[in-house]
């Protein structure tokens, strides 16, 4: 089985069985064709902005950066760059009132990730996880990025009101586990993956609850991501 997912980091039909994943949800959601003017109602320029379809696109440049970093490429890290610009306007049109504080943070992180990443061997991870004090480092750096994701999204959202305190939980718990998988990621750690997955089942949670089948087979897709890249990532690449 592990064999099986270590192909599967590789596979370029894997990338491609993603990107028309995305699409697919897209289109099944009915926000694929949305324009700018159906999220922000700001005129009637912003019907000739394709919204749903950046947001695709968004989505797809997410799935290619974590494919190539799950495959030891440096690229992956790079893509994340514009990835994460992009997706910090799309969270905060979509009510997000925190990603103005949140991605920035997340920005540097991939900042310090390329940098890492370039400095190092391309097929050879990190084993400070191995060490007792990588351990305690983990722990640490675990519950500061927890507490720093409910402090950051309090502020980003100013004054929460019964409407939004759901919203503000389940934001701040999940930034709060992709900066954790993040900062791994920038110290090329393995563990990342774990957290990944962890982020996949909770939205795939989400998605279940909310209805929205179109996700569920998205985020599926996630889980597969994040066991393949464990499974790559399980010993050095060769």
């Amino acid at each position: 089985m592990v064999k099986v997912f270590r192909n599967l980091a590789t596979s370029r039909v894997m990338d491609l069985l993603g990107i028309v994943i995305i699409f697919i949800c897209a289109f099944l959601s009915g926000y694929l064709f949305e324009s700018l003017n159906d999220v922000t109602h700001w005129g009637h320029w912003a019907i000739f902005v394709p919204f749903g379809l950046i947001s695709a696109f968004d989505a797809c440049m997410s799935i290619m950066s974590t494919r190539l970093v799950g495959r030891f490429s440096n690229w992956g890290n790079w893509i994340g760059v514009p990835e994460i610009i992009l997706g910090c306007i799309i969270d905060y049109l979509l009510g997000n009132h925190g990603a103005i504080l949140t991605y920035p943070i997340s920005f540097i992180i991939q900042i310090w990730a390329i940098k890492t990443w370039t400095n190092s061997d391309k097929f050879k991870k990190s084993n400070l996880m191995n060490t007792a004090k990588g351990k305690i480092l983990f722990v640490i750096l675990s519950l500061l990025s927890l507490l720093f994701s409910f402090g950051i999204n309090y502020i980003g959202y100013g004054q929460l009101n019964s409407s939004d305190s759901v919203l503000y939980v389940l934001t701040s718990f999940v930034f709060g586990i992709s900066l954790i998988a993040n900062i791994m990621n920038a110290m090329k750690i393995s563990t990342q993956w774990k957290f990944w997955l962890l982020y996949d089942f909770i939205q795939l949670a989400k998605a279940f609850s909310q209805f929205n089948f179109a996700n569920v087979g998205k985020y599926i897709y996630y889980i597969i991501m994040a066991l393949a890249g464990n499974a790559y990532w399980g010993k050095d690449a060769e």
